[in-house]
């Protein structure tokens, strides 16, 4: 989540040896901000072990290490840490180990030693993959991808989109703060649709947008992805901290325009909140995404800073109780709004690169709200994340 996440140099090393820098990480605002900082260390050498961040409050946040591009150096450092509003903290790297705990999951899982028949998939068994190329045969109800696409969460939430032509994002709603995803699915295909100790699937999205579905709204017709060249799609991150799902949809073609685009889902321990990143090799008018309009919700669109909040409310979950949604879409990237579709949809303005965010609460859930105030309070907080940016500085 780029708006979301801070780059900085925590250390140096010497040498002697490795030598902790003191850094500060301020917040600006007048709200406490909980965040996942993404670390820049590819210039050092830095060692094979555990590290943690100290602060002179004598708190220990553990860090989470990644060789992002796979070629055995440390490149970037997550950690995970609150500010108190308008308060800045020093903390100093060390070696140590805090006990990281896996708050982040991103799966993509698929029958394998099976066979197609037509459209469908008979036999073998579900296997997780960290790469697909979606056959030519599969299509919605295959039975080929254990719960019908790639999930993602934190342990606040879960969500899932359908990799078929649907290409619809769903909300699965969680009881617990565990990793559910894996055991989602697994005693029969659509069994996450009933209610179980974890939780279940909450969303009914039909021919909608969903939760944040992407698509091209055009002379009031929805567009998804019936025609394309080809379609993978890519676990690039299954972290304790960050989470990302890549997904490439080559020659896409509606009406007489065609691109690719490719998209990243992203998701950060501690939040509920999903950042969505795309970018076209040919961009298209009308491109979209949005809400479902439920019959009976409550619904709000507003500006705060650079941002844009649509969210609506009220008791049309799955479950048979209140659920919340909600994406915030910068200002500057918004051609128009307007419902259509049996959603509300935002219709982007042409471009190469665009990104936003959506999330969900349940009732039933960790944020427990039982009100459009209450969840217009949880957006409240992550426009103001998204507004105000901790910042970090070397000390």
């Amino acid at each position: 989540m780029k708006n979301l996440t801070i780059v900085a140099v925590l250390f140096a090393i010497t040498g002697c040896g490795e030598k902790p820098m003191n850094f500060s990480i301020a917040n600006t605002s007048n709200r406490a901000q909980m965040a996942v900082v993404s670390v820049t260390v590819s210039q050092w050498d830095l060692p094979d072990r555990s590290y943690v961040a100290k602060n002179e409050g004598g708190g220990v946040f553990p860090v989470e290490l990644i060789d992002e591009n796979d070629d055995g150096k440390i490149d970037i450092g997550l950690l995970q840490i609150e500010v108190p509003p308008s308060e800045t903290l020093v903390l100093a790297l060390e070696p140590g180990d805090a006990g990281l705990k896996k708050q982040t999951q991103a799966e993509l899982s698929a029958r394998q030693g099976g066979t197609w028949e037509g459209n469908k998939y008979k036999g073998g068994k579900f296997g997780n993959v960290s790469r697909l190329k979606v056959p030519e045969e599969h299509t919605d109800h295959s039975f080929f991808i254990r719960y019908e696409g790639p999930g993602w969460e934190s342990d606040k939430a879960a969500y899932r989109f359908y990799l078929d032509w649907r290409n619809g994002v769903d909300f699965f709603g969680k009881k617990v703060s565990d990793m559910v995803l894996q055991n989602v699915g697994q005693d029969g295909f659509d069994s996450y649709h009933e209610p179980s100790d974890w939780g279940m699937d909450l969303l009914k999205v039909g021919q909608t947008l969903g939760l944040g579905s992407i698509g091209r709204y055009q002379n009031d017709s929805l567009y998804r992805f019936q025609s394309v060249d080809s379609v993978t799609c890519e676990i690039i991150r299954n972290g304790e901290l960050r989470s990302e799902i890549e997904t490439t949809y080559f020659g896409w073609q509606t009406e007489s325009d065609k691109t690719t685009l490719t998209s990243v889902i992203s998701i950060d321990a501690g939040s509920a909140l999903t950042s969505h990143s795309l970018s076209f090799d040919q961009p298209i008018g009308g491109f979209c995404t949005g809400l479902v309009a439920n019959i009976g919700e409550e619904f709000i669109d507003k500006t705060v800073g650079d941002y844009r909040l649509l969210a609506t409310f009220g008791e049309f979950s799955l479950a048979g109780d209140k659920m919340g949604l909600a994406i915030i879409v910068p200002n500057e990237s918004i051609e128009k709004v307007s419902d259509g579709a049996g959603s509300h949809v935002v219709n982007f303005k042409p471009s190469k690169e665009i990104e936003y965010y959506f999330m969900a609460a349940w009732e039933q859930d960790a944020s427990q709200v039982k009100s459009m105030d209450a969840f217009e309070a949880l957006m409240d907080a992550e426009m103001n994340r998204l507004n105000n940016p901790l910042k970090v500085t070397l000390e």
